[in-house]
């Protein structure tokens, strides 16, 4: 089990803590929930480990309640697996189930940025957004040191994703989007892991952000693809070295 950080812990006399934008207080189950989502996410946890009641309470430093709460709602995410008399084990990755994962992406996000471009011109939010977030992506690409696995690109990166779901017009269209989130996270993790690929995918987040800022439905659903399409051949490179975490079905 990873060292547990106190800061994170979830025991005490508070019960529950302010969200990251402030608008509400999370429970227990909530906090807990979140954490070790991230840490499976994040591959603090990789797959096919087991995750023992006992030893999750330790690690959060939630009693069992929020603990079990949170392991039955990564189960339903599909992060965890779960099977009588035994502790949950992190899911292992299907390799069929990525490869469609990622067609299934492309179709979601493509048209997602094509509705966002065609407002940006408008749209002073969405201008201002990516604007800011191209000069981030462009500071990066003017970086002469190498781009760190666990530098800034990473946020960067998610937070491209999270103003691309919220300046999706269509409702329905942003909900698929964040729906797919907890299935994506832990295959981008492996894609920002190789660090042979972050100089490029920093170029490819510039070149999606100029799009946008440009007005440019068609080049920003070009520029998407193309960026995902070197996103899935990193996650697969990752996959095929790490062949024991993954099941071919």
């Amino acid at each position: 089990m990873p060292v547990h950080d106190p800061r994170r812990s979830v025991r005490g006399t508070y019960t529950s803590v302010m969200s990251l934008d402030g608008s509400s207080w999370l429970g227990k189950a909530e906090i807990v929930y979140r954490q070790l989502r991230d840490d499976i996410e994040s591959g603090v946890f990789e797959p096919g480990r087991a995750l023992p009641e006992i030893e999750l309470v330790e690690y959060t430093g939630a009693s069992r309640t929020p603990v079990r709460e949170a392991v039955r709602r990564l189960a339903a995410d599909g992060l965890l697996d779960l099977e009588p008399r035994r502790a949950p084990t992190v899911s292992l990755i299907s390799l069929r189930s990525a490869r469609e994962l990622s067609n299934f992406r492309v179709l979601l996000e493509s048209e997602a940025i094509s509705l966002v471009a065609d407002r940006a011109l408008t749209d002073r939010s969405i201008r201002k957004d990516f604007q800011d977030l191209l000069d981030e992506f462009l500071r990066l690409d003017a970086s002469t040191a190498d781009i760190a696995v666990d530098g800034p690109f990473r946020p960067a990166a998610d937070r491209f994703d999270a103003l691309l779901a919220a300046h999706t017009p269509n409702e329905y269209l942003r909900r698929a989007v964040l729906d797919l989130r907890p299935h994506t996270a832990r295959l981008r993790t492996f894609a920002h892991n190789d660090p042979s690929r972050l100089r490029q995918a920093v170029k490819e987040h510039v070149a999606m952000c100029e799009a946008i800022l440009d007005g440019a439905p068609d080049r920003s659903a070009i520029a998407i693809r193309e960026h995902l399409q070197h996103v899935e051949e990193a996650i697969f490179r990752h996959l095929f070295d790490h062949s024991s975490n993954v099941v071919v079905n």
